[in-house]
């Protein structure tokens, strides 16, 4: 099983597709799955914009784009879904995240009463247009099965931990206290807070109680960001790698790549392997030309 790990989206939701399709191309392999650790930046409406987000909006367009290509069918969508350069360009994985301190919760409640997507596990629910994004519902554990008859079970907490009382994206306690008592256990764990003693600064001490007591495999986080290259971090005396990338975005002043904002996990049905996506073609995205990178080896 390969499934694409991301860490913050912050609105560029149309990056990760094409981020996604480029290397199913590139490895003629369509991926299992996608995982995304939080800060979807999912604001259908941009008056409901947060401080943060309408700041870095100014720098950057896209960070709105939820709300300009997700909320309605768009053709600048459509074709990152479709076959337009052979059968591994088109997304078909499921693309499955938990929401973090940039969201809009209230579309997030609203989504929340939608079945599940077609192409997504139970206990998800989609909150674009496409139904290609869909919410794993906090604190629950959900299954996903690759093409090679492997299976991985996914637990989700939604949230940060150290924020005002009553935030909407403040983790809840009990969510923690319902993983902790869990008969079935998961092998990878989503959230966008950082774990506690094992990341350096801050994190959710509800977060590393849930990883000793569990311990998964694997943990992906966001809310913060790799230091001096580091992307993995553990707890002591716990066997759990948790992993994070670098924002899906070119940086405060557009001149950051992309290099370090995708990793591909390989799944064996007991072990795990995470590498960081380094191919050419990610090297050559800047902030005025990723939209029309492709893979060498398709002709221009």
């Amino acid at each position: 099983m390969k499934i694409a790990l991301f860490s913050d989206v912050h609105g560029h939701l149309r990056m990760v597709l094409h981020l996604i399709r480029n290397w199913q191309i590139t490895h003629s392999t369509h991926l299992d799955a996608a995982l995304i650790a939080g800060d979807l930046g999912c604001f259908p409406d941009t008056a409901k914009l947060d401080k943060a987000t309408r700041r870095w909006l100014e720098r950057d367009p896209e960070e709105a784009g939820f709300s300009k290509y997700f909320t309605s069918p768009q053709p600048e969508v459509e074709r990152l879904l479709e076959p337009e350069f052979g059968e591994f360009s088109a997304v078909r994985c499921p693309i499955l995240f938990v929401p973090g301190n940039h969201e809009d919760y209230d579309h997030i409640a609203v989504s929340s009463r939608r079945a599940a997507a077609a192409s997504a596990p139970r206990d998800t629910f989609p909150v674009d247009c496409y139904e290609r994004f869909s919410c794993i519902r906090d604190g629950t554990v959900i299954g996903i099965s690759g093409g090679d008859g492997t299976h991985l079970q996914i637990a989700g907490v939604w949230g940060i931990e150290n924020t005002r009382p009553g935030a909407p994206y403040k983790i809840n306690a009990n969510t923690i206290r319902k993983l902790q008592r869990k008969e079935e256990q998961f092998d990878l764990l989503l959230t966008h807070d950082a774990p506690a003693g094992a990341y350096p600064y801050g994190g959710s001490d509800g977060i590393s109680n849930a990883i000793r007591t569990c311990q998964p495999q694997l943990h992906l986080f966001g809310h913060v960001h790799p230091i001096n290259g580091d992307h993995e971090f553990s707890l002591p005396n716990c066997r759990t790698k948790s992993v994070i990338f670098k924002d899906t975005s070119f940086g405060k002043d557009g001149t950051q790549g992309l290099i370090g904002s995708i990793g591909i996990l390989e799944w064996d049905g007991a072990t795990s392997k995470v590498d960081l996506v380094s191919d050419d073609w990610l090297k050559q995205m800047h902030a005025r030309n990723w939209e029309q990178i492709l893979p060498e080896c398709i002709p221009v």
